[in-house]
C-alpha cells in the first residue's frame, strides 16, 4: 500500500514538474519575467535564487506553479516583460506549453524504454524461458534455457508444437522429453497436471523471449 502511495506521488509530481517546466521555459523564451518556479505547495523545503528567479520545492509534492510577473495589468511591475504586455501569440504559447509537455512526456518515456530496455518478443523455438516452481516441470528437473528436442519420440521444432503435445496429455501418462542442456542431451520424464476447466495438460513452463534494441529512428517510428 505504501509503495502505491509513493509511486502515485512520484508520477503525479513528475507530471506537475513537466507541466510547469513547459510554462517556465516558454515564459523565459518569450522574454517574460519569472519570479518563482515551485514544485509542490505549502511551506518551502528548499529555496535558492538563480538570476532573477527563485527556485523552490514545497513540503506537499502535489502541485506546483510559476510566478510569472504581470499576469494582469493592475499587478504588472515588470513593465514590458510582464505577461500582460506580451503579444497574444506569446501568451498563448506559454499557456499551452504545459499541456503540450504532458503529451511529449509519454512519447519520450516510450522512446527511452524501446531504445534502452529493448523490445521483447516471444521466441518461437522450443526453448524454456522460465520454470514455474511447484509444477511438474520443476519437479522433473527441467531448467531455464533447456531446449526440448522431442516428446515421446516425436521431434519438436517449435514452441507451439511442444505446447500442443503437452495439452493433449490428460495427466495420466508420463511424457518422455529429450532435452538439450549445455550441449548435452538428457532424457526427462514429466507427468503433466490436467486443468479440467480448460481441458488441457500443463507442466509449468514459459517460453523464452528475444530482446531487440531498435535504433533511434526505429524507436521513434514505434
Amino acid at each position: 500500500m505504501l509503495e502505491k502511495i509513493v509511486a502515485t506521488i512520484f508520477v503525479f509530481g513528475l507530471l506537475v514538474f513537466v507541466h510547469e517546466l513547459g510554462h517556465f521555459i516558454t515564459a523565459k523564451l518569450t522574454g517574460m519575467r519569472v519570479d518563482e518556479f515551485a514544485i509542490g505547495f505549502g511551506p518551502r523545503l528548499v529555496r535558492f535564487r538563480y538570476g532573477e528567479t527563485v527556485y523552490s520545492i514545497r513540503i506537499i509534492p502535489l502541485g506546483g506553479f510559476n510566478d510569472i510577473a504581470g499576469m494582469t495589468p493592475d499587478q504588472n511591475e515588470a513593465g514590458e516583460r510582464g505577461y500582460c504586455r506580451k503579444p497574444i501569440l506569446s501568451r498563448m504559447i506559454v499557456i499551452l506549453a504545459g499541456s503540450a509537455m504532458n503529451f511529449i512526456l509519454p512519447v519520450l518515456l516510450f522512446f527511452g524504454i524501446f531504445f534502452f530496455a529493448g523490445v521483447q518478443t516471444p521466441n518461437s523455438a522450443p526453448v524454456i524461458g522460465t520454470v514455474l516452481s511447484d509444477n511438474p516441470a520443476a519437479e522433473a528437473g527441467l531448467k531455464a534455457q533447456d531446449r526440448v528436442l522431442s516428446i515421446d519420440g516425436k521431434t519438436v521444432e517449435t514452441w507451439q508444437e511442444m505446447v500442443d503435445a503437452i495439452r493433449t496429455n490428460h495427466g495420466t501418462v508420463p511424457m518422455t522429453m529429450q532435452v538439450e542442456r549445455n550441449e548435452q542431451e538428457l532424457t526427462v520424464s514429466v507427468t503433466p497436471h490436467y486443468d479440467a476447466s480448460q481441458q488441457r495438460g500443463y507442466i509449468g513452463i514459459v517460453n523464452a523471449y528475444t530482446s531487440t534494441y531498435p535504433g533511434l529512428f526505429q524507436s521513434i517510428s514505434m
